[in-house]
């Protein structure tokens, strides 16, 4: 391990090095093949854009590591700009075949430091668990003095679903019992006139979803950050495909739902926020958002066959959402913080 430290040089990756950011995607690349074959192969579309074009509210920066001259592991770190001001966010990656050597430990101690220079006073980073071996992120983790604050469970829906009589009967019992609400649907960018409602709702998801012991704050949405995260996705190659629920007597979104789909990756989809306002809780709106947008998705984007989706372990409402709706269960992900 010393020998292979000794030779370790670390690098940022700038933006517009086109060099850099194809070694660094082949490594992205290599990574996914070995530990999660059955995911989407990571996009260049998506990746190029990384560093030009980052989501609204982070700032954030890559790092590589070389031996020889090779790509041998890379860190990102996240600085949130407009909320969260202690926190950055890591995601480490090292090559499969120069694994426990070292070079995960570099990365993590340069980029810390990098943060704490920032004024940050914790990482937080994500963690894979399979459900049928054990996790060796989990244990460098540990190792580190991190403290794991979060269990989250992947699940994914396979489409046509297994049960397309029962979600159609669910969908039925939802619309009925939302009374006195309406379906409103797009994709693509929010429209003008449902923005500051968008903004408030996705707001809401880092006050109301559960956060187990994560140290994480009340989240700054406005109008104008809900359409920078929609120019974010576009220059990814991504496009929304979103459900609202509008209260007939005032025409205000209380409720809203969103997944995304890539241009290069017709078959597979990712499940974003899903909120329901507090006040309008209790008449199936999560059930409906949910059942209505599965079907624009369908209608709209008929080669889509596998959704994943997200859960914190303690949101036991939204579970039984997507376990009715035929999701099952595929992996853990710890989320585990570094503080100093």
């Amino acid at each position: 391990m010393t020998q292979v430290r000794s030779r370790l040089t670390i690098e940022p990756v700038a933006p517009d090095d086109e060099t850099a950011l194809r070694e660094w995607f082949a490594l992205e690349s290599a990574v996914q093949v070995a530990d999660r074959p059955d995911d989407p192969l990571p996009t260049w579309t998506e990746h190029r854009v990384a560093l030009r074009h980052p989501w609204p509210g982070l700032e954030p920066s890559t790092w590589v590591t070389r031996v020889g001259g090779a790509v041998v592991g890379a860190a990102g770190l996240s600085l949130p700009t407009l909320d969260n001001l202690d926190n950055a966010w890591v995601e480490l990656v090292v090559a499969p075949g120069c694994r426990r050597s070292g070079i995960g430990r570099a990365l993590l101690t340069h980029v810390a430091e990098l943060a704490r220079e920032r004024g940050r006073s914790r990482l937080i980073g994500h963690v894979r668990e399979p459900l049928d071996a054990t996790s060796p992120g989990a244990a460098f983790a540990a190792s580190t003095g991190a403290s794991h604050v979060l269990a989250n469970q992947r699940r994914r829906l396979t489409v046509p679903v297994p049960d397309e009589a029962g979600l159609a009967q669910r969908r039925e019992q939802a619309r009925v019992a939302a009374s006195g609400y309406s379906l409103v649907q797009w994709t693509g960018s929010t429209p003008e006139e449902h923005l500051d409602d968008v903004a408030r709702l996705i707001g809401r998801m880092s006050t109301d979803a559960p956060l187990g012991d994560l140290q994480w704050g009340a989240e700054c949405y406005d109008a104008q950050r809900v359409r920078d995260n929609d120019a974010a996705h576009r220059a990814r190659g991504k496009t929304s495909v979103v459900t609202a629920v509008q209260e007939d007597a005032t025409g205000r979104l209380v409720a809203f739902t969103d997944m995304n789909i890539g241009t290069d990756v017709d078959w597979h989809v990712w499940q974003n926020d899903t909120i329901v306002d507090p006040s309008h809780r209790g008449h199936r709106l999560g059930m409906l958002i949910k059942t209505a947008n599965l079907a624009l998705l369908r209608a709209r984007y008929p080669a889509a066959r596998s959704i994943d989706t997200w859960n914190a372990d303690s949101n036991p409402w939204m579970i039984s959402i997507n376990d009715a709706m035929g999701f099952r269960p595929l992996d853990r992900w710890g989320e585990w913080e570094l503080a100093w």
